[in-house]
């Protein structure tokens, strides 16, 4: 195995518990000796890394043969980088239709690691808009995208997001206390939506409706942005419909459960 070339950032032994998982995309499953010679490492070594690898649950030990392949973790993690891949591309006809009727930006968000995270968006065709990007993260209690996801989680969860990210404040109108986030969660939760009435930067607002997965589980976020000036009371009365109606057809697109029950209301 050649050397990589130094690098001071370099964790040498992620590298090569890396190297290890990438074996298993060439074959099934491995026994130390296999692995240990060609990768060209030490038993001892290979060793430590196949035993974190086990332990940590990326692979799993047929203790018979001494053969290890890879574990649920990677399904669990290989249906979680699938279902995102799938909203990012599924979300983009009905964004675009969005952008075109109402001339603003919109996105599709997620919830990572505390953040509301973009993973789509279609620029709108106003001359003055709200601009972002692919990745931009934004702290979940202060965006429209994030108090979406939050208002649809356990009470528990939003204590422990409390807990370990704090509210912090970033303008007069970022919701810093506990109990008023609370509050504001199980508005949105009746109301179906969520508004960002300045709260991450003065002059933006935004509107944010859930997407639902194959469950009926909200776990992304349509958002529509723009100057805060334009976003007057009446003006959002008429974007929510829309924005929901984004969403909706979205999660339609996933699978979701919700067009069912929706068209039985209807029915009825």
């Amino acid at each position: 195995m050649t050397e990589p070339d130094r690098d001071p950032y370099l964790i040498a032994s992620l590298r090569k518990g890396l190297e290890v998982i990438d074996c298993f995309a060439q074959r099934e499953s491995w026994s130390l000796t296999e692995l240990a010679g060609h990768l060209g490492l030490n038993k001892a070594t290979a060793f430590r890394i196949l035993h974190t690898l086990q332990e940590s649950g990326y692979l799993t030990k047929d203790e018979d043969s001494g053969r290890f392949q890879l574990g649920m973790r990677f399904y669990s993690l290989g249906k979680t980088a699938m279902r995102h891949e799938q909203l990012k591309w599924q979300a983009l006809p009905p964004l675009m239709h969005l952008a075109e009727s109402t001339g603003e930006t919109v996105y599709v968000g997620i919830l990572y690691e505390g953040d509301a995270v973009c993973v789509q968006i279609v620029d709108g065709t106003e001359l003055v808009r709200m601009h972002s990007f692919v990745g931009k993260r934004s702290p979940a209690h202060a965006s429209a995208l994030g108090k979406v996801l939050l208002a649809y989680m356990p009470d528990a969860e939003i204590e422990d997001y409390v807990a370990t990210y704090g509210l912090k404040s970033f303008t007069a109108n970022t919701i810093t206390d506990p109990a008023r986030l609370r509050e504001e969660l199980r508005q949105i939760r009746d109301q179906g939506y969520a508004l960002d009435a300045e709260e991450m930067a003065i002059g933006l607002r935004c509107i944010g409706a859930p997407i639902t997965d194959h469950t009926g589980r909200p776990f992304a976020t349509v958002s529509l942005s723009a100057p805060a000036d334009r976003m007057t009371p009446e003006r959002i009365a008429t974007l929510v419909p829309q924005i929901k109606a984004a969403a909706f057809d979205i999660s339609r697109l996933l699978g979701s459960p919700g067009l069912h029950r929706r068209a039985a209301g209807a029915a009825n």
